[in-house]
Order: C-alpha cells, then sequence, then structure tokens
C-alpha cells in the first residue's frame, strides 16, 4: 500500500480548477510547477486546511478525505506536520518552548527525540531566543524541527526555502538532507526551483494548471516538454553533483561522470557535496574531436539521449555516464540540430565556460 494516495478535485469561485491525482510511496515526492498550478492546494488538502469538492485521500491504511462518504478527519487528527515559507512560529515563545510545543502533538511513543532534533538542525545555540531574534533560516529550522517533533507520519514542506537568500538557503538544504538521512520520515515538498528538487526528491509530479503532466524520477520528470516550456526559475537547469574537488596552484577542478569540470574560484575547500549549476543556453554542442582553440575550457563528452522542441528551440538532453545516471541539457537552434545531426545516440560534447557556472552545497 502507498504511504501517501492522493485523488483530489477542488473548484474555485473563480472558475480554477484543480484535478491531481498520485501516490508517493516513502522518501522524498516533490510536486514541482511555476505559481498557480495547484501545489499548495494539494498540501492544503492533505493537511486538512481545505475540503476538496471530490476527492479521496490516504495515508497508510487511514481515511483522511472520502467525499463520497463525507468523511474528513480534522487537521489534529491526520499527524501531519506542516512547514511553509511563513514559518508561523509563536512570536511570545522561545525557539525552545516553540519546539515543545510540537511535542504536545506527539504519540505515547516518540521516535524523534528533543536532543537529537536539536543536533541536526543545528538549534541548541538558539533555544533561548525568540523569533524576532533570528534569522529567516533560523527560524526556517526552528519550524521543521516544531514539526518533526509532532511525530508526523507525513512532512509536508511548502516553499520551506522560498523566502531565504542563497546562503541560508544552503544551510536549510542542508539540514533537509540530513533529516531524510536520519529518520527517513515519508515528505512531500512544493517547489518552483529544479535544483531543490533535483537534490532533494527521490520522485516528482510535475503540476500545470491544476494537473498533472508528469511524474517519476527527477530526471524522468523534468525532462518532460511541458515544464521546458517554462522561462523562468521553473525552466531546465542542469545541476551536476561534484567529485574530488581539488585545487591545483590557484586552480580549482572537479570530477563529473569522470571526467574534468574547471570550476570558478572557491573560497574555501568544501566540507560537504557540492553541486554546479547552469542553464541550458550555456551549453554549446559540438561533434566530436579537436575543435581548435576557444575559450570555453569545459568539454564533456556524451551521447544524445533524447531532443524536445519548443518555442522555436531544441533542447538536447546528452547522458555524460554510460549508466545515465549523469546527464546535462542543452539548448540550441532548430537550425543547429539538423547540421549537427542531434538525434538518439549521436555522439557530442558539451562546452561550457567556467564562468557560466554557479558552484555551492
Amino acid at each position: 500500500m502507498s504511504t501517501l494516495s492522493f485523488r483530489g478535485q477542488v473548484r474555485y469561485a473563480s472558475g480554477a480548477t484543480v484535478d491531481v491525482a498520485f501516490d508517493a510511496e516513502g522518501g522524498v515526492t516533490a510536486l514541482f510547477g511555476p505559481s498557480g498550478s495547484g501545489k499548495s492546494s494539494v498540501v492544503a488538502v492533505i493537511a486538512g486546511l481545505l475540503r476538496p469538492n471530490n476527492g479521496l485521500v490516504r495515508l497508510g491504511d487511514e481515511t483522511l478525505v472520502d467525499t463520497s462518504r463525507g468523511v474528513c478527519l480534522p487537521p489534529e487528527r491526520r499527524r501531519v506536520g506542516l512547514v511553509s515559507q511563513d514559518h508561523l512560529l509563536f512570536p511570545h515563545m522561545t525557539a525552545e518552548a516553540n519546539l515543545r510545543y510540537g511535542m504536545r502533538r506527539a504519540g505515547p511513543a516518540p521516535t524523534i527525540g528533543f536532543e537529537q532534533a536539536c543536533a541536526v538542525l543545528d538549534l541548541t545555540e538558539l533555544l533561548g531566543r525568540r523569533p524576532a531574534e533570528l534569522s529567516g533560516g533560523e527560524r526556517q529550522r526552528v519550524a521543521i524541527g516544531r514539526a518533526l517533533l509532532s511525530q508526523p507520519r507525513l512532512l509536508l514542506l511548502d516553499e520551506p526555502l522560498a523566502s531565504l537568500d542563497a546562503a541560508r538557503k544552503g544551510r536549510v538544504l542542508a539540514c533537509l538532507e540530513r533529516i531524510v538521512a536520519e529518520w527517513n520520515t515519508p515528505t512531500v515538498l512544493v517547489s518552483h526551483d529544479q535544483a531543490e528538487v533535483r537534490r532533494l526528491a527521490d520522485r516528482v509530479v510535475v503540476l500545470d494548471e491544476g494537473r498533472v503532466i508528469a511524474t517519476g524520477a527527477p530526471d524522468e520528470a523534468l525532462a518532460a516538454a511541458g515544464p521546458l516550456s517554462w522561462r523562468d526559475e521553473t525552466g531546465p537547469m542542469n545541476l551536476l553533483r561534484l567529485e574530488g574537488v581539488t585545487q591545483c596552484d590557484g586552480a580549482w577542478t572537479a570530477r563529473v561522470a569522470m571526467q574534468e569540470l574547471a570550476l570558478p574560484p572557491l573560497p574555501a575547500p568544501p566540507d560537504g557535496p557540492l553541486y554546479a549549476r547552469f542553464p541550458p543556453h550555456e551549453v554549446t554542442v559540438a561533434p566530436p574531436g579537436d575543435v581548435g582553440v576557444l575559450s570555453a575550457r569545459n568539454r564533456l563528452r556524451g551521447v544524445v539521449r533524447r531532443t524536445v522542441e519548443v518555442g522555436g528551440a531544441v533542447f538536447v538532453a546528452v547522458e555524460l555516464s554510460a549508466d545515465a545516471e549523469t546527464s546535462l541539457w542543452a539548448e540550441v537552434t532548430p537550425q543547429s540540430a539538423a547540421t549537427l545531426g542531434l538525434a538518439p545516440g549521436a555522439a557530442v560534447q558539451c562546452l561550457v565556460k567556467t564562468s557560466s557556472l554557479r558552484v555551492g552545497s
């Protein structure tokens, strides 16, 4: 049986309709899509904050919503932990009091202890402060801790990083990774950021205009034609995990799919996983062999997996490793695609300027 089985339809007075169905087996399931696609409506139905017009929602062997039988459990009986971008901490309470408030909703045999949660989320030094004395990232970590200490059967993260700057976002992301590794709490993550989704999710449900348009593993679901048409942060974005980051004679390098990648200057040696992020239009596709002297230092060899034509551009998925675990997207014109013979199975090299890479945790 699925950890979460969701079938729901919500009709708004404006005429907009959200009609979504998906199953989540455990791990992290991401709801991904642009603003207004229905992601937060789905989370509100799961949490019990919104009653669907029609629907059946089950968590494990318990029915949360069944409109055909008039069943709609109140939020406090669902044992679902909700974290939004607004934190929603009690302003008159210290961080510790906010955390212990979550423990009041826990069952008789808690599996996540107070000290353990504080250690994983790096909250020990913050316990005596009130929310107004905390940064945005610190408040969000407290909110996540409060939700976890309620011992939820399911954790709902509704755009938890949307209001944070890059530095604080990176720290909260690292904490979320530790949570997944430490407790394996089934989680539904709402995001419109591909980098977040690729880093955290085991499975992705892509939404657009209130409908599911793709599901599957991150690479599979995010390669769907629909998301490629979004020309903002939800659009295609390459995110490559870096291995063996080293510095020699002032130059930083790493390995991607057993190939060397030159990096921009880094402030310090990494103390955790690093990723290189860059958009497809920064990738130049060339045939194998010598292409002469170019300003692009990085030349990654691969094989074309698929091509998708969207809005006058062709997006090319290139596998960089034989096991298909590492791939990137390039954006070319239809004329270039035809001239280069970019079809599945074609060998190519992808040229990327070091200055195009954004490296972070």
